[in-house]
C-alpha cells in the first residue's frame, strides 16, 4: 500500500504561545513555550470548521493525484473534532464522510467515519488496508479535518495554574490532511509494516467532551505524566518488535516521526530508543520535530510533519521513515514506510505520470466470514453507554466459543454516548472495561486494536464490512462489533429526543466456520439529494449542551426508495432473486417502516424479521436484535439465505447477503 498523493491544509492565521497564555482568564506564570517548544500554531478562521479543513486537504490531494473523484472507491474520515459550525456545533448525523462524498461527487465510494483519538489517520489506513488487499477498493481516500483550537478558547477561561489537567488544551493547532492510498506492485516502496493496538485499561488518561461550565465549549482533561510513561514505554517496545520482524536495522531509517505533542516528549522518546538500541543508534537530526510552528494537530500531526519535511527538502525518494503512533485510549502503533517519487512531485506540483495500476478483483469465493455469536444488553442495565455496551459484549462472549483475549479487533458502532464524549474512542473504554488485552502485561501475549466506526444507523454494517475485509485479508482473526445508544437529552430534561431505543448489542465475527456459512456480498447505496433528511448536532443554550434533532417528514419514504434500489443492485451482483431470500432483516425504525418496506419490496410481511417498537428506533442495534429473534424463533435454518439491510442519515443504505 502506497501514498499516491497527499494534501495538507494549514489555516493562514498564526497565533503565538505568548498570545495564548496572555488570553487566559487567570494569569499563567509558566514558561509554556520553553517547556513545549511551541512558538506558534495555526488557528482556523471564524467561519472555518472541521469539515472545511478536510475539504481543503482533499482539494490539494486530488490536484496532485493522477486519479479523479470517480476513481475513489473508499472514503474514511478520521477527525476527532466534528465541530462544523459556530457555538460549538458538533455534528452527529449525517457523518462527515457522507457529506464529503456529496461535496466531491465521489459516486463510487463506500464511506464512513472512524474515531480513535490522535491515532485516527493511521486507524483509517489500517481499515483501508483490508479493502485494498481484498480488492474491495482499488483506491482509498483517508482524510481528517482537525479544528481543535476551540479547546484552547475554553481552556483559557478555565485553567487555574500550570498543573491544571486542562493545560494540554493550550498546545493544539488546526489543520487538514488527506491521503490517497492504493496498492503497489513495487515491494520496495510504500508501507512495509503497519500495526496498532489498544491498552484500554489506561483510557482515563485523556478525555475530551463538552465542559460543564456555563460558558460552554469543549475541554480536554489529561494526565500527561502517566500517559507519557505508558506511551513512551510501549512505543519503544513495539517499534523494536516491528523493526525486527521487518528486518529493518534502526540505523537504516532516514527519519523518525512521532506524534508531535511537545519537544520534551519527542526528546524523551528518542532518548529511550537510543538506550534500547545503543548510543546514537538514532541520530538527533533524524528525529522530526515540527512542534515550533504547528503545535499538536491531533490526528494529522505525522503527515503535517511529512509535508513540512518535504517542502524543506528533508524527505526524498527512497527515504525510510519510522512512524511512532500514539493516542488516548491508550493506542500504540508503528508504521514503516519507504517513499517513492512523491516528495519530488509535491515540490514540483506535478502529478504522477504512470503509476503502478494494481488490479485486484474482489472475489465472491473469498473466505466466508460468519457471525459466530450475538449478544444483547440486559433489561436491568443502567441506560448509559459503557454499561449497555459491556452488558451486550459479555452476553455475546458467554455464547461464543472464543475467549475475550482471542478478540483481535474491537469496533464500536454507536453514535449517541454519555456527555457527548469525543475522545477517547468508546471502543477503547470498552476494551478496558471488558479487560480485553488491556494492559502492558496482557499485550506481551496478544494485542487487540479498538476503534469507533461512526456513521449513524448504517455504522454497524459498515463495521461488519470493514472487519470482514480485514479477516479475509488475513490481517485479523476475530472481530467483535458492539453498539449502544442513549438519549442524550433525557437526563438534561430537554424535550427533544432522537427516538432511539436505549440498549446495546454485540456480534463476534470469524472465518472458522464450515466455509459455507457467513456473509456473501455487501453493497452500499447512496442518494444524497436527501442528505439533510436527518440532522443531529449539539446545541448550546442557557449554559447547557443538548442535542438538536431535525427530521424531515419524508425521510422514511426517501430511505425506503433507496433501500429498494440498493437491494436490487445487491441481488443482481450476487446472482440471486428475491424469491430465494428466506428472511429479511430490515432497519428496525418502527412497525410502520418495516411494513412499508415489505410493500415496497413486494414481499410478504412474514419474511421480515420485525423486532421494532413505535417511537424507539433500534438504530445501530437493529441487526443483532433481529438475528437473535430469528435464532430463538427458528426462523432460519442451515442452508437458508438472509438479506441484511441497514440505513442511515445522509440517505445511505447498506445491504448484505448472509448464508445460514
Amino acid at each position: 500500500m502506497i501514498v499516491e498523493s497527499m494534501g495538507v491544509y494549514l489555516p493562514p492565521r498564526s497565533v503565538t504561545t505568548e498570545e495564548i497564555t496572555r488570553g487566559c482568564k487567570k494569569p499563567l506564570s509558566f514558561p509554556l513555550e520553553k517547556m513545549t517548544g511551541i512558538h506558534t500554531r495555526r488557528m482556523a478562521g471564524d467561519t472555518e470548521f472541521s469539515i472545511d479543513l478536510a475539504r481543503r486537504a482533499i482539494d490539494e490531494c486530488l490536484a496532485l493525484s493522477r486519479h479523479t473523484a470517480d476513481d475513489i472507491d473508499l472514503l474514511i474520515c478520521c477527525n476527532i473534532s466534528r465541530v462544523d459550525g459556530p457555538d460549538h456545533k458538533t455534528t452527529f448525523e449525517p457523518s462527515t464522510a457522507i457529506r464529503l462524498r456529496d461535496h466531491f461527487k465521489l459516486k463510487n465510494a463506500i464511506v464512513f467515519d472512524v474515531s480513535n483519538a490522535c491515532a485516527g489517520v493511521f486507524t483509517g489506513m489500517v481499515m483501508a488496508e483490508g479493502y485494498l488487499r481484498t480488492g474491495a477498493a482499488r483506491r482509498a481516500l483517508v482524510v481528517s479535518g482537525e479544528y481543535i483550537t476551540h479547546l484552547t478558547k475554553t481552556a483559557q477561561q478555565e485553567i487555574d495554574n500550570f498543573m491544571d489537567p486542562r493545560i494540554a488544551c493550550l498546545t493544539v493547532g488546526d489543520s487538514g490532511v488527506a491521503l490517497l492510498l492504493e496498492p503497489t506492485t513495487d515491494p520496495k516502496v510504500g508501507f512495509q509494516a503497519l500495526s496498532l493496538y489498544t491498552l484500554g485499561k489506561y483510557h482515563t488518561y485523556c478525555v475530551a467532551k463538552p465542559t460543564d461550565q456555563e460558558h460552554g465549549g469543549a475541554i480536554m482533561v489529561t494526565d500527561p505524566i502517566k500517559s507519557s510513561a505508558i506511551a513512551i514505554n510501549q512505543a519503544v517496545e513495539h517499534s523494536t518488535e516491528v523493526l525486527r520482524k521487518a528486518n529493518w536495522p534502526i540505523e537504516t531509517a532516514s527519519h523518525l516521526i512521532m506524534h508531535q505533542t511537545s519537544s520534551t516528549a519527542l526528546n524523551g522518546a528518542a532518548r529511550e530508543i537510543n538506550q534500547r538500541f545503543g548510543k546514537n543508534a538514532l541520530a538527533p537530526e533524524k528525529v522530526v520535530n515540527n512542534i515550533a510552528e504547528r503545535a499538536n494537530t491531533a490526528t494529522t500531526t505525522h503527515w503535517v510533519a511529512v509535508m513540512d519535511q518535504i517542502l524543506t527538502n528533508k524527505i526524498n525518494q527512497g527515504d525510510r521513515v519510522i512512524f511512532g503512533v500514539s493516542g488516548s485510549g491508550q493506542i500504540t502503533g508503528t508504521a514503516l514506510y519507504v517513499f517513492d517519487d512523491l516528495p519530488d512531485r509535491i515540490r514540483a506540483k506535478t502529478k504522477s505520470r504512470t503509476g503502478s495500476e494494481v488490479r485486484v478483483t474482489e472475489q465472491a469465493t473469498a473466505v466466508r466470514v460468519r457471525i459466530e455469536s450475538v449478544g444483547t444488553a440486559g433489561d436491568d442495565v443502567p441506560r448509559t453507554s459503557i454499561p449497555l455496551a459491556k452488558s451486550a459484549a459479555e452476553d455475546c462472549l458467554s455464547r461464543s466459543g472464543h475467549e475475550r483475549g482471542d478478540i483481535d479487533l474491537l469496533l464500536f458502532a454507536g453514535v449517541y454516548r454519555d456527555d457527548f464524549i469525543c475522545e477517547p474512542a468508546i471502543a477503547a473504554m470498552l476494551a478496558g472495561e471488558l479487560k480485553i488485552n488491556d494492559d502492558v502485561e496482557a499485550v506481551k501475549k496478544r494485542k487487540t486494536f479498538a476503534l469507533d466506526v461512526f456513521n449513524g444507523g448504517i455504522g454497524f454494517l459498515n463495521a461488519c464490512h470493514a472487519a470482514t475485509k480485514r479477516i479475509q485479508a488475513g490481517l485479523t482473526g476475530r472481530a467483535m462489533v458492539v453498539a449502544s445508544e442513549i438519549e442524550n437529552n433525557a437526563p438534561r430534561g430537554a424535550p427533544v429526543r432522537r427516538g432511539v431505543r436505549e440498549t446495546g448489542s454485540a456480534m463476534i465475527l470469524d472465518a472458522e466456520g464450515d466455509g459455507k456459512t457467513g456473509f456473501g456480498r455487501f453493497h452500499f447505496h447512496y442518494d444524497t439529494q436527501h442528505l439533510a433528511d436527518v440532522q443531529a448536532h449539539t446545541i448550546f443554550a442557557d449554559g447547557k449542551t443538548t442535542l438538536g434533532v431535525e427530521l424531515k417528514p419524508d425521510r422514511d419514504r426517501h430511505l425506503i426508495a433507496t433501500i429498494v434500489q440498493g437491494v436490487h443492485a445487491l441481488l443482481k451482483q450476487e446472482g440471486i432473486g428475491l424469491d430465494r431470500i428466506k428472511a429479511i432483516f430490515p432497519p428496525q425504525v418502527s412497525p410502520d417502516f418495516v411494513g412499508d418496506l415489505a410493500k415496497a419490496l413486494d414481499v410478504p410481511c412474514e419474511r421480515m424479521i420485525d423486532v421494532s417498537l413505535a417511537g424507539e428506533d433500534l438504530f445501530t442495534s437493529a441487526l443483532p436484535f433481529a438475528l437473535r429473534k430469528a435464532q430463538e424463533e427458528k426462523r432460519v435454518q442451515p442452508g437458508d439465505i438472509g438479506l441484511l439491510i441497514a440505513a442511515g442519515a445522509g440517505n445511505q443504505v447498506g445491504c448484505a447477503i448472509y448464508y445460514f
